[in-house]
This record gives structure tokens, sequence and C-alpha cells, in this order.
């Protein structure tokens, strides 16, 4: 019922909803903006060699939000109330968008264990994470405040581009994954799927655990080698090169892309630091300033 897939010729799979930030510039055709002035190194090796006219070809769908089925998936039960008002105004608009209570990643289960952390006052602040959240952000911040264990819902994207494909063979696919660390599995997964993989046209991916040498080395503590994030872009342009494949985008760094703030800029946000934030410090001077006027 969620996934109401049939009839979608275009859809765009967006692993981790939080407020809904990335459906607003993938619906306000933010990722055509971002897909067109990537740097060479996440298209296919003849992009460079492409007229203008090619390279709007090859990205015009994003051009077209509208004609997407957008499902996006968020994990966290506190965020889902609004979510859910935001599908319902999206809906009363005309965009054919679902917010679904679960994970994206590699396994399609109804109980897969997952942990919710809480790291600030906002009500916002919550997040499901694959990774310890403390090697998830770089210099421990924002800081876990508390965290659960817990049984939910989880869908693999393996899974769900078959579906998409299955219920239309010429679907086009795009996916958004900004999972805290379970887009490591999820990416190893289609890549042990080649054929699934090449059914994606376009791949942005935020990877976390891996800006800097020390979150590197934790990485090899999961199970996952030293230089996984090298390792997969080499095997993905690998398939990308091969006959058939509609992959046309690997982009490694959603954040810095597509128009969300960048992570440095996330860390000193309201959902981040929730009372603590710069912003409400300022909001504070303000008002004290104006309560001490004789």
């Amino acid at each position: 019922m969620a996934l109401s897939l049939e009839g979608c010729g275009r859809i765009f799979f967006d692993g981790g909803a939080n407020t809904g930030e990335a459906v607003d510039r993938f619906l306000a055709g933010g990722f055509y903006g971002c897909a067109m002035s990537a740097p060479y190194r996440v298209y296919p090796r003849a992009w460079p060699s492409m007229s203008a006219r090619e390279r709007r070809a090859a990205m015009a769908p994003l051009r077209e939000p509208n004609s997407f089925c957008v499902r996006s998936f968020e994990p966290a039960a506190e965020l889902m109330p609004p979510l859910l008002r935001k599908e319902g105004e999206l809906r009363r608009r005309g965009y054919d968008v679902r917010f679904i209570h679960a994970a994206l990643g590699n396994r399609t289960a109804e109980s897969v264990p997952r942990t919710i952390v809480r790291y600030s006052d906002d009500p916002a602040a919550f997040s499901a994470t694959t990774l310890r959240f403390a090697d998830v952000h770089v210099g421990g911040k924002p800081r876990a405040l508390s965290e659960r264990s817990e049984l939910g819902r989880s869908y693999s994207v393996v899974d769900l581009v078959r579906r998409a494909v299955e219920a239309n063979s010429s679907a086009t696919v795009a996916v958004k994954l900004d999972v805290e660390g379970a887009e490591w599995w999820a990416m190893e997964q289609l890549l042990a799927e080649p054929v699934v993989l090449c059914q994606v046209s376009y791949i942005f991916a935020e990877f976390h655990g891996s800006a800097t040498a020390a979150q590197r080395a934790k990485l090899v503590s999961y199970g996952l080698s030293e230089d996984i994030f090298e390792s997969l872009k080499r095997r993905v342009h690998a398939a990308m090169e091969q006959p058939g494949c509609k992959l046309r985008i690997y982009w490694r760094s959603f954040w810095a892309s597509c128009g969300d703030e960048q992570r440095f800029m996330w860390r000193n946000s309201r959902q981040a630091m929730g009372s603590l934030a710069p912003a409400t410090h300022k909001a504070r001077r303000r008002l004290h300033k104006r309560w001490s006027r004789p």
C-alpha cells in the first residue's frame, strides 16, 4: 500500500527523509541543476565529449520532478508526523509523494534491529544510525544525548529497484542515500547485482565515517575495507561503462551537491544543536537588550 509503484514511469527513492529537505529540493528541480554541473569524475567516461544537447537529454527526467513517484524512507518515528503532514500538502498540489516509516538499506524485512539516537533538544533531532553515532560525525558534533534499540521495517534498495522495473520495464530510477552508514552496505549489495545497479539512472549518496583518516581506519571494525570509498567508485564506474548500463551519475557527496547545507554548516543548525544553536544565542541577546532597555 505505502509503496504503490504501479503506474510509476519515473521513481525517486529517497533514503533518509529527515525533515523532507531532499524531497523539497528534488521537487524544486535542484537535482537537475547539480547533475548538470558536477565534476567530470562522477559521470561515465563519455561525458566530457558529449554535446550540451546530449548532456541535457541524459539528465532531462530530473528537470521534470513532477513526473516522478517519490518514495521517501524515514526510520525515526518522531520525524513521521510532520513528514505525513508534508505528504498531504504535496499530494494536494499534485505530487505523487509518500513518506514511509521504514529504513532503506540492504535488507527487506518487517523487523530489522536499528538504533535511534536523540542528539539535541530540537523536536526533529532524531536519527537512525547504522554506524555508532560518534563515528558518523567528525569531531563528535553533534553528540548523542540518548539512544534506544528497536525493531522496525526495512527495505533493500536492490529489492525496490527490482519492484520498480517489474512494474514498468522502462522505468527511470533515481536513488538518494543519506542513511547514516547503511549506504556502504546498500551500495555493496547493488554492486553484487550489476544488472539491478545498471537499471538505476541516477545515484546521489552521502557517505559517512570516511571524511578523515581516523574515521576510515574505524570502518574496519564494521567489516568494511579502509579504502571502501574509492573501491566503490572504481567498481561503480566500471559498471557504468558496460553496454546498456543506464547509470548516468554517481555523486558521492550529496550534502555538497544538491543544495543542502554542507555538513560543517548543519552541525551548527537548530536541528543539530537545539536551543544551543548560534542563531538562538543571537535571538536571546536581542531579546535581552530589548528587555534591558529603560
